[in-house]
């Protein structure tokens, strides 16, 4: 008889590969390394990005595919290989020209920021030469990628005289890590971070002096007020990134990765705006809105499980800023007070539009913040009269943190069901009836939770 020693049978030794390849978590055949350099000479700095495939694959693909762009800010730098759009995926794909299976594929990248939609930019510029990039845009897998797909090997080179920030700490050289999920954000650069108590912030120092004030000593005391109202964080200490271009552009964009927010204004009147207090309160609201993402159970995406349910997640970051700014600063009620009338309006005259329920399918994405603030409003002034002020929403978020740590889905379900307890059958007929795919009870739903809300 033979011994397995020598002679295995083919279903151990399948059995055997499909156990390997699911205790690393990924697929052997996806596997891709990716090496990004930045070097520095005299006509300029240069960002190369290198794919080595652990197999040859007729084609590279990239997780998040949100346009077109990389077909025109990507530069091959062998003249067999292309980025060509496939409209019937939707995906941008690396090949060769001629058909020849690819083994190691390099790129000259472009540094600068691009607005993608529903998707975070891949630079981040800062004034003195700095840059932050997102490392999911760098995501990519030998011919398909698959769900189970989540692991990235990653290796950062920077120039001497330059040194990574990386998860709040500073690195010279090189740093080489594994990445997940969504990625992060990774700083390139001289500037040192300001470390606190509550933060490691990489803020650009040409911003105007009172964005940077608020940046710098605000945020901490906002962190502090979450911290407090909700539940402190339990991972290192988040990063902030405040980065500016100041080239002649009109756009900014910000949001939060795990443990990270982050804000990138690509423009040049900063000086300007900054003289007008709104501006000041609109950058505080924004960090501040981001911030309470950090607090909320899960990732930001994870508390709800759809896209129709957002509500939940951006109405309450919207709401959460309005009760840190009306707690932590005086002079910033008045402005608090418009942006809530502001939602209520922009939500009615939305649902007029679209439904809540379809807002994520028909472009209406913002009704999900300004329909959500209203609500979330509502909730909290019914709790607070319910409880004669002994508890409110923040009470009701607590309990969500604890049910979803014991397990339970961190969407509407959940969070609703906790409302249950406060005996308020008015307050959750008319969170139905504003979710609900008819538009004018939607709208009815609305006004009546904008008025309990007063």
């Amino acid at each position: 008889m033979p011994s397995l020693r020598t002679i295995a049978h083919p279903f151990l030794i399948l059995l055997v590969l499909v156990i390997t390849n699911f205790t690393n978590g990924v697929s052997l055949a996806s596997q891709v390394d990716t090496v990004i350099e930045k070097t520095q000479t005299e006509s300029g700095a240069t960002w190369e990005l290198s794919y080595t495939l652990n197999k040859p694959s007729q084609q590279l693909v990239f997780v998040r595919n949100p346009d077109a762009s990389r077909t025109t800010r990507w530069l091959p730098k062998s003249s067999d290989i292309e980025i060509a759009y496939d409209t019937i995926s939707q995906q941008e794909i690396v090949r060769s020209k001629t058909g020849k299976p690819i083994s190691k594929v390099s790129f000259v990248l472009t540094p600068t920021y691009k607005h993608l939609g529903k998707d975070y930019a891949p630079f981040s510029p800062f004034s003195n030469g700095g840059n932050a990039f997102h490392s999911g845009r760098l995501f990519a897998c030998a011919n398909t990628c698959e769900d189970e797909h989540n692991e990235w090997p990653i290796t950062l080179k920077v120039p001497s005289g330059e040194h990574i920030v990386l998860n709040g700490k500073v690195v010279s050289g090189s740093a080489s890590w594994v990445d997940k999920n969504n990625g992060r954000q990774v700083y390139v650069g001289k500037q040192q971070p300001i470390i606190t108590d509550s933060a490691v912030a990489l803020i650009d120092p040409a911003l105007p002096e009172s964005i940077q004030a608020k940046l710098e000593y605000d945020m901490p005391n906002i962190m502090a007020y979450f911290s407090h109202s909700l539940k402190p964080l339990a991972t290192e200490k988040p990063m902030l990134f405040a980065s500016y271009a100041m080239v002649n552009g009109h756009s900014s964009q910000g949001g939060t990765l795990p443990n990270q927010i982050f804000m990138h204004w690509n423009r040049n009147d900063l000086d300007k705006r900054a003289e007008n207090s709104d501006f000041a309160n609109k950058t505080l609201w924004f960090f501040a809105h981001e911030a309470a993402h950090l607090y909320q159970p899960g990732n930001t995406a994870g508390v709800s499980e759809n896209d129709e349910q957002s509500w939940l997640h951006e109405g309450s970051a919207d709401y959460f800023a309005a009760l840190a700014m009306n707690y932590l600063y005086e002079d910033a009620n008045s402005y608090v007070k418009r942006r809530i009338t502001h939602a209520f309006e922009s939500c009615t005259l939305g649902l007029t539009q679209s439904t809540l329920a379809n807002a994520y399918k028909n472009g209406h994405f913002n009704l999900y913040y300004s329909c959500g603030m209203v609500m979330h409003r509502a909730i909290d002034s019914v709790v607070q009269q319910k409880t004669l002020g002994e508890e409110s929403l923040f009470s009701v978020w607590k309990r969500l943190q604890k049910a979803v740590s014991r397990g339970l889905p961190p969407g509407t379900a959940t969070f609703l069901a906790l409302l249950e307890p406060y005996n308020a059958p008015e307050l959750i007929d008319a969170i139905n009836n504003a979710t609900s795919d008819n538009d004018k009870k939607a709208i009815l739903g609305l006004q009546t939770l904008y008025r309990m809300g007063e």
